[in-house]
């Protein structure tokens, strides 16, 4: 047990010590709730908005206009012929002259002739100039009136009120690419355009989902004038280098990747929320939020303004040289209300200062009668509650989707179950921090309870130095407050609590938004983690807090049922499932291809195998359906196979017998990709062709009727085995009363419903005569 203090201060009477107790809790609760505000976008604004002014509903007008029909538009197709037309007309409803650039281009891993929509509206500095872009064609399975109509629509609107005001220091140029989902294909095509050299820094606009706030997730390294920028054009930005951490380090690409790469600097805004809808035919106006419209808008428009206003010089914001030599920024919004920074050569400064208070808030807690055993006792118990956490998180993940709660990534039970993790949290913090005062102490428990922070800030100074704020700031401010108030410990250990919550909570409730149900388990180790500094001062009200866990065991039971009992999808979120109908000139079948769990008999009614089976390398995996009509397989023609060099060179002519819109092969991993090329052109550079891989799929779109040459390189003296293929969207007619079936319970998600033929193709280990 601990000892009585000798040397500290007399502590405060009972009374108000429970009355600290108390205002720390409501002030928890409150800044949790506006620690929210952050990830909500403003109100749209009408038709009635000032002329300089960003209005949603002007954007939505024209983006009513440019969709029609709201036929999906994959690049290539007629719809997404109708869709550019249209995006042309609005550019000249502004008085702009819209070109429209046809170039055959290729991305990391498929080609396409891609037709981008480039404006232009002067200003005093042809030079430096700033770029705002957004892709106007879509997947196959949706209309994309969030991805990325919605950018698309922003974009004009932004140019109208541009025009509207006075005029520009420095030019701005408006692209509107094509191919972005097939590989980013329109911006590997606009970087070869002369009107590239002229541009300084880029604004992006994106969306993964149908609705949320418009976020700055993406800048470049040497970012901290970027960000000097955004927060004088716009003192409440969302979005913080955590963020920017996070998406670095995903498998996502969007076309600022390319910009990015080619030495600009800028910003990717993106919202993220609804992301169930993302890619499916969901994503449309009914569903496309007009407040996540309006963020994005006010945005560009007011980051646009700024970035024109700059100095035309290449240096800092808006270099074309590589921007290594500034710093990067820690970046972070408060409330949703302010924008905070420091540069990232300030973490070591502050994480040596953390620590130090720290340590010495430590010894000075030792000098008034806690024990050096308790302190360290306390601070492996702490470990011990985090790793229980994580695994009550885990534990809870797999009862809940074992039960059927989780039958796709994300579900229309979702509020319930991000409920069931955050409530979970609590009687497990409570239960360890009770055990830890008994046996330690208040103070060892309150001290203790900073370690997390310590560990954290110290891992992310190291290695994601935008991070470092989340593990800083708790620490820092807590043991400061420590050193003011060492003897009111739920107070100072409470601030710590008030900060954590105030940086943590909106990950740990959107950990579910960013990347579905394995997330959830991340929401409960992330709640408690905010409340172990609170522990002392909830600890200080026995009764409330022998409450409290009873009622969060009650609500993580309440909504686990709920999560269990409610549909999973409904008419606003759809069960995620494709069909495909793939063989060769053998024979072929229909496949279900779903991304979530089938109801119980569905599968037998429709004709599908229960089983999920390997249907090719290419295609993945589905339940088998029906069969038939055997597929024309594409012709192969190999043109070139010699050897030079030291290298095997190898060239095959490609065509679709059936009339596929696009083709390609499945070549080994161990092919060089610098080597491979589609129509005489190189596949463009991709941070993803260094990961290991056993095969490389190369994918043309708009396969030519005379077919398409794809050339490679091998190592001779070797057989290689190589799969061609041609697709084409839909299935057969003859097979549409499944395709009804199958949307009475899902919709296609992606590529939509396609149809394959391929064939097998073995090289020997002697090249051509």
């Amino acid at each position: 047990m601990e000892a009585t203090p000798t040397s500290a201060v007399v502590p405060e009477s009972v009374t108000a010590s429970r009355w600290a107790a108390i205002t720390m809790l409501a002030l928890f609760a409150l800044l949790a709730i506006l620690s929210l505000r952050g990830n909500q976008p403003p109100a749209a604004l009408g038709m009635d908005a000032p002329d300089t002014v960003f209005s949603a509903a002007r954007a939505a007008q024209m983006l009513t206009r440019i969709l029609g029909d709201e036929r999906p538009h994959p690049t290539g197709s007629h719809a997404n012929a109708l869709v550019r037309d249209r995006i042309v007309a609005e550019f000249g409803q502004l008085g702009l002259h819209a070109q429209i650039q046809k170039r055959f281009a290729c991305g990391g891993s498929a080609c396409a002739t891609v037709e981008n929509i480039v404006a232009h509206i002067p200003g005093n500095d042809s030079e430096n100039a700033v770029l705002l872009a957004a892709h106007y064609d879509s997947v196959g399975a949706g209309p994309g009136a969030s991805d990325d109509g919605a950018g698309v629509a922003a974009l004009l609107e932004t140019a109208r009120a541009l025009i509207a005001g006075p005029a520009l220091a420095r030019d701005v140029w408006l692209l509107v690419s094509d191919g972005e989902e097939l590989g980013l294909i329109g911006a590997e095509a606009f970087v070869r355009e002369p009107e590239f050299a002229r541009i300084a820094t880029v604004i992006n606009l994106e969306a993964r989902g149908t609705r949320g706030a418009s976020l700055l997730i993406e800048t470049q390294p040497g970012n901290a004038e970027i960000i000097a920028a955004m927060k004088r054009a716009m003192p409440s930005a969302g979005g913080s280098s955590m963020d920017y951490e996070i998406y670095r380090s995903l498998p996502n690409d969007t076309d600022f990747s390319v910009f990015r790469r080619e030495g600009r600097s800028g910003l990717n805004f993106a919202w993220a929320k609804g992301a169930a809808r993302y890619h499916t035919p969901l994503d449309d106006l009914a569903h496309l939020d007009h407040d996540s419209l309006q963020h994005h808008g006010e945005n560009a428009l007011a980051m646009t303004r700024e970035l024109t206003s700059l100095p035309g010089a290449r240096t800092g914001v808006g270099q074309a040289e590589p921007a290594a030599a500034t710093h990067d920024a820690v970046f972070f919004t408060i409330f949703g209300a302010a924008l905070a920074t420091w540069p990232v050569p300030w973490n070591a400064i502050l994480l040596a200062l953390g620590l130090a208070l720290w340590l010495v808030l430590g010894a000075r807690l030792v000098r008034g009668g806690m024990r050096v055993g308790s302190a360290i006792g306390a601070g492996l118990s702490v470990l011990a509650t985090l790793v229980l956490l994580g695994g009550t998180g885990w534990v809870l993940h797999l009862l809940l989707r074992f039960m059927g709660a989780m039958p796709a990534m994300w579900t229309a039970q979702g509020d319930w179950l991000v409920a069931t993790f955050v409530a979970a949290a609590l009687p497990v913090a409570l239960g360890c921090g009770h055990l830890i005062r008994r046996w330690f102490g208040i103070n060892a428990l309150a001290l203790a309870s900073l370690m997390p922070f310590a560990i954290i800030g110290t891992a992310a100074v190291l290695r994601m130095p935008g991070a470092s704020y989340l593990g800083l700031l708790p620490l820092l401010i807590g043991t400061a407050c420590g050193h003011l108030f060492i003897t009111r410990t739920p107070v100072w250990s409470g601030v710590a609590a008030l900060v954590a919550a105030s940086l943590w909570f909106p990950y740990a409730i959107d950990a579910y938004a960013a990347i579905g149900h394995p997330g959830l388990g991340m929401t409960t180790t992330l709640a408690g983690l905010i409340v172990l500094p609170l522990l002392p001062a909830l600890l200080s009200l026995p009764r409330a807090a022998h409450l409290l866990g009873h009622t969060a065991i009650a609500a993580t039971v309440l909504c686990a049922v709920l999560s269990i009992i409610r549909p999973a999808f409904d008419a606003d979120v759809p069960r995620p499932a494709s069909l495909l109908y793939a063989g060769n000139a053998d024979a072929a079948r229909l496949y279900l291809q779903p991304r979530a769990t089938m109801p119980v008999g569905f599968l037998a009614e429709a004709g599908f195998d229960d089983a999920s089976q390997r249907i090719d390398a290419l295609l993945g995996w589905g339940h088998a359906g029906v069969a038939g009509a055997a597929l024309t397989a594409p012709a192969l023609n190999v043109d070139t196979d010699t050897v030079r060099d030291g290298k095997r060179h190898i060239g095959i002519r490609l065509t679709s017998r059936r009339g596929a819109t696009s083709g390609g092969f499945i070549l080994p991993g161990d092919i060089e990709v610098s080597s491979i090329r589609v129509q005489g052109e190189s596949l463009a550079p991709s941070r993803w062709h260094s990961q290991p891989t056993n095969r490389r799929v190369i994918t043309l779109v708009g396969l030519p009727p005379e077919g398409a040459l794809f050339e490679f390189d091998a190592a001779p003296g070797e057989a290689i085995e190589v799969q061609a293929y041609d697709r084409s969207p839909g299935i057969p007619p003859e097979l549409s009363e499944l395709v009804r079936q199958r949307d009475a319970v899902a919709m296609p998600i992606h590529g939509g419903d396609t149809t394959v033929a391929w064939q097998q193709l073995e090289l020997s280990s002697t090249p051509l005569p």
